[in-house]
């Protein structure tokens, strides 16, 4: 089983951008929350997808 390298900044970007979506949401800013929401979705699945052709 072989792990793929994730950088530092990624992961940053990640946990920031998921404590950022949870605050928008517990502070009513449904437009920003979905805006942040849709785009780590859209992140996190072109990804993915890099990762299926690279095999």
């Amino acid at each position: 089983m072989t792990f793929e390298k994730i950088s530092i900044r990624e992961i940053l970007a990640l946990v920031m951008l998921g404590i950022v979506n949870i605050m928008a949401v517990l502070y009513g800013w449904s437009e920003l929350a979905m805006s942040i929401s849709s785009g780590l979705v859209g992140y996190l699945g072109g990804r993915d997808m890099r990762h299926d052709r690279n095999q």
